[in-house]
């Protein structure tokens, strides 16, 4: 049971090598889960976390010690967030947003992500960065020392996909939102099991006051303000899944905003959707899971969005929204591109055109996921999305003629 000795007299250690290799796997895992941990949901507004505390009694005790990382970060970044308020907040709040944002939409594993990415290769637009999704309200006095500590906190890594997420690439601006106002959707990520009622109220706005969309567009405004800040003024390109189902609400703060809406298989959102909340779920909540309402919740909550969508897509100036296929992106990225900048007037692609031929050479190595369905599932898909079918002209595998 003892390691051995070898021929200079050092002991290898009291633990075979088999089992020391799995303790220092187990303590790699536990070191990423952390980071993960940390950069998802620490570093929350103190203000946030008290607002959100009426959610305490559904904190299951085996997350304590998960809670108390969202606490304590909470309050080691409140003195940044202070500082950054008193040295920058008039700034912030004389700065104009001149161009209205280019927002791409779709719901989340419909390929939003690797088209900011292929976007934002073009140097005339900013974005909103790792770094001020992790960290919001304190990013312009973090600057260097807290963009690197974060660095070297948080894994390259996407957890869901292996895809590469370093501290300047383009991210989501939920992430912030979530943890600076407690009307954001992401606190599905505390509190799963409340995700039904958040997106309800919250992003629906079904039975919420007007405070609940007048704080959205307060704190929203200003995370954006921030984040033009960082781009030198350059138009904002953004990606958030959730604001597929607000279409209106950012109307009312930018009337000339241009969308991209990018749409994907049913069956292939389905499945990676489920993948994406076994990944990501189990790492930030404080409720224990409810796998057997998971099929459920990924049903009702494409439902609700993608109507949503259907319903305000109408309110968008003609000229200033482009529909695309994922697959087509995927077949064709630089023609989809030039599609997408002509549909939108956006001026310059051929300047971005070989930083983007470059990013798809290099995505060249990365393999998707592949993930299998049962035939329940893919008829619960096709009773249930059949109008998403049929609006983004999705052809089912069923042979039933009504789907």
């Amino acid at each position: 049971m003892f390691g051995k000795t070898n021929h200079r007299g050092n002991v290898r250690g009291m633990l075979g090598l088999p089992d020391r290799r799995r303790l220092l796997a187990a303590a790699a895992a536990y070191r990423r889960d952390l980071g993960y941990q940390i950069g998802l949901i620490g570093f929350c507004q103190f203000t946030n976390v008290l607002r959100l505390a009426h959610y305490a009694p559904d904190v299951h005790p085996r997350y304590f010690g998960r809670l108390l990382l969202l606490i304590a970060t909470s309050v080691a970044s409140s003195p940044l967030r202070l500082w950054e308020c008193l040295r920058f907040g008039r700034r912030i709040a004389r700065t104009e947003i001149a161009l209205a944002p280019v927002f791409i939409v779709g719901h989340w594993r419909s390929g939003t992500t690797h088209l900011h990415n292929l976007m934002s290769q073009d140097p005339g637009f900013g974005t909103f960065s790792m770094y001020q999704a992790l960290v919001p309200n304190c990013t312009l006095v973090g600057g260097v020392w807290l963009k690197a500590l974060l660095a070297r906190l948080v894994p390259l890594k996407r957890p869901m996909d292996e895809m590469v997420w370093p501290m300047d690439a383009p991210q989501e601006e939920e992430i912030g939102l979530a943890k600076i106002m407690p009307y954001s959707f992401y606190a599905r990520a505390l509190f799963p099991r409340k995700e039904q009622f958040l997106f309800a109220k919250h992003i629906l706005l079904q039975g919420a006051s007007p405070a609940v969309s007048a704080a959205f567009r307060r704190h929203y405004r200003r995370l954006l303000q921030v984040a033009t800040l960082h781009a030198q003024g350059r138009r904002l390109l953004l990606k958030n899944p959730v604001n597929t189902a607000r279409i209106c609400q950012l109307l009312e703060l930018f009337p000339d905003a241009k969308f991209i809406h990018i749409h994907r298989s049913p069956y292939e959102v389905f499945a990676s959707t489920r993948h994406l909340n076994r990944r990501i779920l189990p790492l930030t909540t404080l409720q224990r899971s409810d796998d057997g309402n998971a099929t459920e919740s990924i049903l009702s909550l494409y439902t609700a969005m993608m109507r949503q969508y259907l319903d305000e897509r109408s309110a968008i100036p003609r000229g200033n929204l482009v529909e695309v296929r994922y697959d087509d992106l995927e077949r064709d990225p630089l023609g989809e591109l030039r599609r997408i900048y002509t549909a939108l007037a956006v001026p310059q692609l051929e300047e971005a055109a070989l930083r983007m031929a470059a990013y798809v050479e290099g995505q060249g190595s990365y393999r998707k996921n592949r993930l299998d369905l049962s035939a329940d599932h893919k008829r619960q898909i096709e009773e249930r999305w059949a109008f998403a079918f049929r609006a983004f002209g999705y052809a089912s595998t069923s042979s039933d003629d009504s789907v």
